[in-house]
């Protein structure tokens, strides 16, 4: 061939085969690996991936260590990871899609579409929108132990949130709380005739093209590329964990599993305001609403200092702040084993994702301002440092409240009654049954699916014993005034004993 005639044809042939030139204002993808490689290093995670677009293209696209610690597979862009809390803007879409559709209102009552849902405080039964689930100020704290490995289904979880005392008034305040998002994927599957997570595989991945991503855990364990999860021991070691069984609970808040490839599709849509290839997927006016904030959200000083942030707030699915001059629309996610991070830099026209496969680490946060500030071309500062110390202020923290605790035990008690006497059923309006027995010489709690060994505190209070799920956590009787156990606090709530003949009935 003529050079002149290629030297004209060559840039068409590389746009029809998919491939760009990176712009000259974007940093080589050879930084962007180095950077990546000195993020696991500091951080010790197996693997991570990572997606950067800007200006409607996919920048960077890679995976980088392993999937599983001990084995050599490489994590891939299409490698799957749990993204946990990054599911909530894919609900909340999903819910603006069925707004586009007729079908519901950010304001409805969520009665109107869960006739069976119901809160504890009267104002907040009577008033509570969908927006209200959406954005975090329901006045019910997290939780978590409503659904985490509950043996109940997920329309059982949010029966029992009528019986949860709020933690404080309606709509006072932004506070994280599962639930709301369980309860907001419910009343998506009763609106559009089919569950939440079909809804959404039809009206926005199936558009999107994201063709790998799944809901629950043997799907992923059936896809030929997913990653191992991973936690850090009491000692610092990282140990293989198995995926959270999610099998029976597909929650909108949290069960989406997925590789970097898709998540740029789902950038894309975020950064073109609802739109994909040119097709508007979700009316500009109900996109901008999930960006648009609801609710202010505490921010802590290292953030104020560090980010230069002066405000913060909550939308529907996604955190809404500024960021060293720049607006960042953002959410974290956690689910055991992983963690994952999606910035969005709206006016810059930048998304980035980063998933991990260890749980309990800062390092998306971490690779995500790294890489913002990179793309940004704002002065480098040392994230890993700055969120390395602060996790060790938070462990400081721990430490410290858990000394303090144990410094307040009074050596030489012993529990008020025989231990047999603690035997018995206990009852919470929410949490349920929880069951005392006595095996050999030392109590057994059994709440849920959860048995917890006991030992002897001071007085009539008991710690979980490890490893068993909710280890170290206290136990404390009451007595009533005849010298009977009448009551255990567990969880942080109250559980009332029944008497003999209720528990016998």
């Amino acid at each position: 061939m003529n050079p002149s005639l290629w030297r004209c044809l060559a840039p068409l042939v590389l746009l029809l085969l998919g491939w760009h030139p990176l712009r000259a204002d974007n940093p080589e993808a050879r930084a962007v690996d180095a950077l990546i490689k000195d993020t696991l290093k500091a951080w010790q995670v197996p693997g991570t991936a990572v997606v950067v677009v800007r200006n409607d293209k996919v920048l960077y696209l890679q995976g980088q260590g392993v999937k599983e610690l001990g084995r050599p597979d490489a994590v891939t862009p299409d490698t799957l990871f749990g993204i946990g809390s990054c599911t909530k803007a894919i609900a909340a879409t999903a819910i603006g899609m069925l707004i586009d559709e007729g079908k519901m209102t950010w304001d409805d009552p969520v009665r109107k579409h869960l006739a069976t849902f119901h809160l504890k405080d009267a104002l907040a039964d009577r008033d509570i929108t969908l927006r209200d689930l959406l954005c975090h100020r329901s006045g019910l704290a997290r939780h978590d132990e409503l659904w985490q490995h509950a043996p109940w289904s997920l329309e059982e979880t949010v029966r029992r949130m009528a019986a949860l005392d709020p933690s404080h008034s309606f709509r006072a305040r932004y506070e994280h709380c599962n639930l709301g998002y369980i309860t907001a994927g419910l009343a998506v599957g009763l609106a559009a005739g089919m569950p939440w997570h079909e809804y959404v595989k039809k009206r926005l991945f199936a558009p999107l093209e994201m063709k790998n991503v799944v809901f629950t855990r043997t799907e992923a364990l059936k896809a030929p590329d997913h990653a191992t999860p991973h936690q850090r021991t009491r000692t610092g070691k990282i140990e293989r964990i198995p995926w959270y069984d999610d099998d029976q609970q597909i929650r909108a808040s949290g069960s989406v599993k997925a590789g970097v490839r898709d998540l740029a599709a789902w950038i894309r849509f975020q950064l073109n305001e609802g739109a994909y290839n040119g097709k508007q997927l979700l009316t500009l006016r109900t996109f901008q609403e999930t960006h648009r904030p609801q609710i202010v959200v505490p921010t802590t000083p290292t953030m104020v200092r560090e980010e230069e942030r002066t405000q913060s707030s909550y939308g529907l699915g996604w955190h809404i702040h500024d960021y060293r001059g720049h607006l960042l629309v953002e959410h974290g996610g956690a689910v055991e084993g992983f963690r994952a991070r999606l910035i969005l830099v709206p006016r810059a026209r930048l998304g980035i994702a980063v998933l991990v496969n260890l749980g309990g680490s800062d390092m998306p946060e971490a690779l995500g301002r790294n890489l913002v500030d990179l793309y940004l071309g704002l002065k480098k500062k040392d994230w890993n440092a700055i969120y390395q110390h602060q996790a060790e202020e938070n462990r400081t923290a721990q430490e410290k409240r858990t000394k303090e605790f144990l410094a307040k035990r009074q050596p030489g008690t012993k529990p008020s009654r025989a231990l047999e006497t603690y035997a018995g059923t206990y009852v919470h309006p929410a949490y349920g049954k929880a069951t005392i027995a006595l095996r050999g010489a030392a109590l057994v709690l059994t709440w849920a699916n959860a048995e917890l060994p006991l030992k002897h505190f001071h007085y009539d209070t008991f710690l979980g014993e490890a490893p068993a799920r909710f280890a170290d956590r206290p136990v404390a009787f009451t007595l009533d005034a005849s010298g009977t156990p009448a009551r255990l606090r567990f969880l942080e709530q109250d559980f009332v004993r029944l008497e003999e003949k209720k528990e016998r009935e």
